[in-house]
C-alpha cells in the first residue's frame, strides 16, 4: 500500500471501497463512516463509494470493475480501503489489485490498524 498523495499538482479524487461477506450493512457503514473520517483526516474531499456487499472473495466483484474503470479513466487518483483483504481473502490476488491500482495512477490508502501509533500531522509554528 502506498501511502502517498495523488501526483502533485493534481487534484485528489478519492474512492473508497468496501466488500463484506456475508452481507452486512451496518458493518459497511461502520468502516465507511472510518475511511471518510480517514479522508477529511488527509484533506481529502469526500470519497466517492464503491460497494460489493455480500460478495464473496472468489466472485466477480462488481463494483471494484466499476471503481478500477473509473481509475482507468482519471476518475479516481487515491482508493481508501480498511486493507488489501477488501479486495480478495488471498494475498496475492489482494496485492495485485493494489499494483494494478498504482499502476492506473492511484495512491492507495489504508486505514491504520490498532497496532499503528497515530499519525500527527505538523504542527505550524507560530511567527510573531
Amino acid at each position: 500500500m502506498t501511502d502517498r498523495p495523488p501526483h502533485p499538482g493534481l487534484p485528489a479524487r478519492p474512492a473508497l471501497y468496501l466488500r463484506c461477506y456475508p452481507a452486512d450493512a451496518a458493518g459497511l457503514e461502520y468502516q465507511r463512516a472510518a475511511l471518510e473520517r480517514l479522508a477529511r483526516y488527509r484533506g481529502l474531499p469526500v470519497p466517492s463509494a464503491f460497494l460489493d456487499d455480500g460478495v464473496r472473495s472468489g466472485d466477480p466483484h462488481p463494483a471494484l470493475e466499476r471503481l478500477l474503470e473509473r481509475a482507468e479513466q482519471g476518475w479516481v487518483n487515491v482508493v481508501l480501503v480498511p486493507g488489501p483483504f477488501v479486495f480478495s481473502l488471498d494475498d496475492r490476488s489482494a496485492r495485485a489489485t493494489v499494483r494494478r491500482l498504482e499502476a492506473l495512477g492511484c495512491a492507495v490508502l489504508e486505514l491504520p490498524g490498532p497496532d499503528v501509533p497515530p499519525h500527527h500531522p505538523p504542527v505550524r509554528a507560530r511567527t510573531a
